[in-house]
């Protein structure tokens, strides 16, 4: 697995010296201004404590459909972004080289003029960077409304193959971006404690298929020409069908410790869409244990375990010996291991991080295994 030290390692310095000006001051520490900004920080920290003791634990910054739920007229906001690594090759849980899939792995079209018994266009890594603005806005006591639209760009290095064998030709690199398939739907406060320590969230939530399902992009071919032609499933922007996300969450606190659960599954409302395929189900149960050092800190271990089925249906235009082609190469098992912190800097303001990598993954077909997940969350209440 690769990890991006360098990012990670900025992300870091930015959060340990972002205020690094609070350690000093230029007013000598016994004047009476410097008096006022300690006694006003002292009534911040006060009030961000009490908040604290009010809310639930804040729930690690990559769980979905899980808020401090805020009475009615009041709204949470906020931004995430996702980022998304792979490289290598999997058959199933066994690691396997791109020369092994070119020599072994079967192409879906094989038999058809033209083509090629196995694989002749194989990914080597791949990467997804996804922003996603988000509300969240009560309409009653126990019942929100929440809403999502995000942006996503992806990226994928492919090698080539010869069309008789398996040497390689050379790489090239593919990629796409835009809107994605907007979400909006209802959270349901089924039980919320008199003392905030045992919280039940319902999620009902529509996605709706605004991304792309015909992004293209010039792609070397076994011939060694290149050609602009449609790119695989994973590569669009969008699932191109209507989809509900239902889901269960619990979370609870005493003292300094925190922990939860929460079921999230994903299923197709439509057989197909326009292009003639549709993602299999997904369905993901996921259970964390949080600790708080401070009132102002959370942090957070999680493990999380994703089941998928594979694509039903072919779109004609993503055709050929590649692997993205085969709608078998999707889905299958994943359970990751994540750590996070939350990090409430102002009442009602929380910055999120956590750091996920895979600890199994039995795949379906060949696929390229997931290196590691990055999320930071952003959310602002205004309660």
């Amino acid at each position: 697995m690769k990890y991006n030290i360098f990012t990670h390692t900025c992300l870091a310095s930015v959060l340990l010296f972002s205020n690094a000006g609070s350690w000093a001051s230029d007013d000598d520490a016994s004047s009476p201004d410097s008096y006022k900004k300690r006694e006003a920080l002292a009534q911040k920290i006060r009030k961000m404590a009490r908040m604290r003791r009010m809310l639930p634990l804040s729930p690690p910054a990559g769980l979905a459909g899980a808020f401090a739920f805020p009475d009615k007229g009041q709204f949470v906001t906020g931004i995430g972004l996702r980022r998304i690594e792979k490289s290598g090759l999997l058959q199933g849980s066994t690691s396997i080289t791109t020369a092994q899939a070119a020599a072994t792995a079967p192409n879906y079209f094989a038999g058809q003029p033209g083509q090629p018994p196995t694989l002749r266009v194989i990914p080597r890594s791949a990467e997804a960077t996804i922003i996603y603005p988000f509300i969240n806005y009560a309409i009653s006591k126990e019942l929100s409304v929440v809403a999502s639209l995000p942006l996503i760009k992806k990226k994928t290095v492919l090698e080539t193959f010869n069309p008789p064998g398996t040497a390689s030709i050379g790489t090239n690199e593919v990629s796409s971006s835009g809107l994605g398939d907007a979400k909006i739907g209802l959270l349901y406060k089924l039980y919320n404690a008199p003392d905030r320590k045992h919280n039940i969230i319902l999620d009902a939530i529509f996605s709706v298929p605004t991304g792309s399902l015909t992004e293209t992009d010039t792609s070397l071919t076994p011939t060694n020409t290149y050609k602009e032609t449609r790119l695989a499933y994973g590569m669009q922007l969008g699932s191109g069908t209507w989809d509900a996300i239902l889901g269960l969450t619990y979370w609870g606190k005493s003292g300094q410790w925190g922990w939860g659960a929460q079921f999230l599954g994903t299923y197709r409302l439509e057989s197909e869409n326009s292009e003639g395929w549709s993602y299999g189900d997904k369905q993901s149960i996921t259970g964390w244990l949080s600790y708080a050092p401070s009132p102002t800190l959370v942090t957070s271990l999680r493990l999380k375990t994703t089941s998928e089925d594979s694509i039903d249906g072919v779109d004609p235009k993503i055709y050929g010996p590649g692997l993205g082609a085969n709608p078998d190469n999707y889905g299958g098992d994943r359970t990751v291991l994540a750590v996070g912190a939350n990090w409430m800097y102002a009442p009602a303001r929380n910055l999120g991080i956590e750091y996920a990598v895979p600890i199994d993954e039995d795949l379906n077909g060949v696929q390229l295994e997931h290196d590691s997940s990055l999320v930071i969350s952003w959310r602002n209440a205004f309660f």
